[in-house]
């Protein structure tokens, strides 16, 4: 309402302007030579007349300006209860309480997911050191059955050359007189003695015992009869 007031005051103002241009405009034709001046009407001249026609439309724009402007509404003032404000300090207090809970919460699962992390860490390490281990032993295992069994085998080769040896050995005795046999096997230790008398033929043992020292061939023998 105000700018619709300030409009029509710049209408007005215009058209006061226009009046007095035109009144300047006649009153200098009227001042001419030869011209002819108007009639006064119940005394007073048109200028006259047209300037309180213009006064009076002019009061009665403004009271018409006047009366479109609303007045401003002034109401009471606001008055709030204590028991109110009471109200909403609290729930601000409330509030302030229960954030302050939620920043300690984060700050908990904080620490408790950089322990967990931390555990996490520990146990993955401990597992890694369990699998090395693991793979340790079971090289370990593997190479200790590889040489096992390499053992086997070469005690067996070992006790097959063995065999063969003593088959060549045998052989050469049955084939030697029985009185250098009974020589050499005399001046061996017993258990090897023993082993090629078992491996000898019956008879062939026999003969080279027979050809020993009588003591000597009887210790052979009882030894003989004693151990497999």
């Amino acid at each position: 309402m105000q700018s619709v007031g300030l409009w029509i005051a710049v209408i007005l103002a215009l058209g006061w302007t226009m009046i007095q241009l035109n009144q300047d405009s006649s009153a200098q034709t009227a001042a001419l030579p030869g011209s002819k001046t108007a009639a006064p009407v119940g005394g007073k001249s048109v200028g006259a007349l047209s300037r309180a026609s213009m006064q009076d439309q002019a009061k009665t724009t403004g009271t018409e300006s006047a009366a479109e402007k609303p007045p401003q509404a002034q109401g009471p003032a606001l008055i709030v209860p204590d028991e109110v404000v009471a109200m909403f300090q609290q729930r601000e207090e409330e509030l302030e309480r229960r954030e302050k809970a939620v920043r300690t919460s984060e700050e908990r699962l904080t620490l408790l997911k950089a322990e967990l992390e931390q555990v996490l860490s520990k146990v993955e390490a401990a597992e890694q050191r369990r699998l090395l281990l693991k793979e340790q032993q079971e090289k370990t295992a593997a190479q200790n059955k590889q040489e096992a069994e390499l053992r086997v085998g070469q005690g067996k080769q070992a006790a097959e050359l063995r065999k063969q040896q003593y088959a060549q050995l045998i052989k050469i005795y049955e084939t030697m007189p029985s009185e250098e046999a009974a020589a050499r096997i005399e001046q061996m230790a017993d258990r090897k003695a023993l082993e090629i008398l078992r491996l000898l033929k019956g008879k062939i043992a026999g003969s080279i015992l027979a050809q020993m020292n009588v003591d000597r061939a009887a210790q052979l023998s009882e030894q003989l009869l004693s151990a497999p």
